[in-house]
């Protein structure tokens, strides 16, 4: 047989790659272990104290995708026999016993060679959030926020409030490792950054922080808070307020002081003093709402604001007069 006829190495050599990758591909469809990371999300979000519900879980391009993802937070902890229905996505309860989900429409997760770590894409919300994770040394955690609508992805039902605007955001961490395999969030450094413009609350219900410690229920009115930018930088999980302020139709206040953060974010410390300031029309309308804030003392440098401080921690806050 003449060399003429012989194939060009380089086709051969493309060849066997194309029948290599194509049955790589073939085999990961097969033979991925879905029910398996399935059951491992469910129960590292039982473990914090979520429900989780997956759609459908697939490998592409992008990695391992989920959709029609919803995490909610159950007024109970999770029972067995709730996990295990949880699991195998049959005889699903509703949201009385699982709590109203936010819904994340797609989840994707792909490994990173440059640095090793994750990389994670979620389409919610009628927009994006982008998150790394380096896993060499000392975790590196960064998640963009770009576009997330307030009132989308059944956020209002989570919340139990009815809000509109729209969100963005950066969060930019080291998290050093410690004496257990997990990072230590209160030794973290990095900064987080706020940029939420056009949010109005529209209704809804919320337990507000009066007093020490104790929370007042009410029905919310309708409230303009306008744009809500921010600063926080982080040394060694202190941290100092930079920027922190709230300006709208119906409200403005601005915020200083620390945010120190606990090794759950929950148990996370506000420190911050607060100045509050209604518009005039807005007082009349805003009823008890206006009234909790105008009991607050006048700042002694500027009387137009109301002068309060926040503390406690983040899943139970304080709102108190500052002396």
């Amino acid at each position: 047989m003449s060399t003429d006829s012989k194939p060009a190495r380089w086709k051969v050599i493309l060849g066997y790659g194309a029948f290599a990758l194509v049955a790589f591909i073939l085999c990961l469809l097969l033979t991925f272990p879905y029910e398996t990371v399935r059951a491992r999300i469910i129960n590292e979000a039982a473990q914090a104290g979520l429900a989780v519900r997956i759609g459908s879980l697939r490998p592409g391009l992008s990695g391992v995708t989920a959709t029609n993802v919803r995490v909610s937070k159950p007024p109970q902890p999770l029972s067995a026999d709730l996990l295990g229905k949880l699991i195998s996505g049959e005889g699903l309860p509703g949201a009385a016993e699982l709590g109203e989900a936010v819904i994340i429409d797609s989840l994707a997760v792909r490994p990173t060679l440059f640095p090793p770590g994750v990389a994670v894409r979620a389409n919610a919300m009628g927009g994006t959030v982008t998150a790394s994770v380096g896993l060499l040394g000392d975790s590196k955690v960064r998640a963009d926020i770009d576009g997330l609508k307030a009132s989308g992805g059944n956020l209002p039902g989570f919340l139990g409030v009815d809000l509109d605007g729209v969100i963005n955001g950066t969060l930019a961490l080291t998290l050093p490792k410690g004496k257990t395999p997990e990072p230590d969030l209160s030794l973290a450094n990095g900064e987080l950054t706020l940029d939420t413009q056009g949010l109005i609350i529209k209704g809804g219900k919320a337990s507000i922080p009066m007093g020490g410690g104790n929370s007042m229920p009410m029905d919310l009115p309708q409230v303009a808070l306008g744009a809500l930018v921010g600063r926080i930088n982080f040394d060694k999980g202190l941290g100092t307020v930079q920027e922190l302020k709230l300006k709208g139709e119906d409200i403005e206040a601005l915020a200083t002081g620390t945010l120190k953060l606990g090794k759950r974010l929950e148990y996370s410390e506000p420190a911050m003093d607060v100045n509050l300031r209604l518009d005039p029309e807005a007082q009349k309308r805003l009823g008890l709402l206006a009234a909790g804030i105008t009991i607050f003392p006048p700042d002694k440098k500027d009387p137009s604001f109301r002068a309060a401080r926040l503390g406690g921690f983040l899943n139970r806050p304080t709102f108190l007069p500052r002396r």
